[in-house]
């Protein structure tokens, strides 16, 4: 079974003037882990990376909606800014004024995709949570259309980014969780990769 997989991953940024952004510390290892996991499992695979495939949530949310009709598996590992200014700045913006700069939010990128989302196709996601971790998940999963979320627990001692073994939870449509403590990047990605050809055969066959 060779599936068509599409992995959108890494950081989006929101430009405040010509030197500023908003952002965050995602790396996209995570991503990059399961396009080499798909690709030597034999599957099509098409990637975007943020932010030099798509800078912004905006851009980032034109670029799938025109790729993930055309893929049997979307694995949403991108990690979308969740506001933006609300006008970009020509030119510096000067200290002073940068406290009083307005933000407004980004629209959900992945539970927009999920409206959209046609019969038969797998979309996975990921989530970060400070607290109440299989609670929020399940909202995800509800929100977003998805048959699989990781989840991960992050606070100011506990950062799951960059190249590192994580704790991560796995959360499928059918309320099954999955638990692994200090598993590598690379492993989870397998793991991920075979999970999205098991759903996506339960579908299909």
């Amino acid at each position: 079974m060779r599936l068509r997989f599409l992995v959108a991953y890494g950081p989006t940024r929101e430009p405040l003037d010509p030197v500023r952004f908003l952002s965050n510390y995602s790396t996209g290892v995570m991503g990059k882990s399961v396009v080499l996991a798909a690709k030597k499992r034999g599957h099509r695979v098409e990637s975007v990376e943020c932010p030099s495939g798509a800078q912004t949530a905006l851009e980032l949310e034109k670029v799938l909606r025109r790729l993930t009709p055309k893929s049997d598996v979307l694995v949403m590992a991108a990690a979308v800014a969740d506001v933006r200014a609300a006008g970009f700045s020509a030119v510096k913006i000067k200290k002073e004024k940068l406290r009083s700069i307005r933000l407004v939010k980004n629209p959900d990128v992945l539970a927009g995709l999920a409206r959209r989302k046609k019969k038969g196709q797998v979309f996975i996601g990921f989530g970060l949570e400070s607290a109440d971790l299989l609670k929020n998940g399940r909202g995800k999963l509800r929100k977003k259309g998805l048959e699989l979320i990781v989840l991960q627990k992050v606070s100011s001692k506990n950062k799951p980014f960059g190249d590192k073994t994580v704790d991560a939870t796995l959360l499928d449509a059918k309320g099954a969780v999955k638990r692994h403590v200090a598993i590598t990047k690379q492993r989870l990605a397998v793991e991920l990769v075979k999970r999205a050809e098991a759903i996506y055969a339960s579908k299909h066959f």
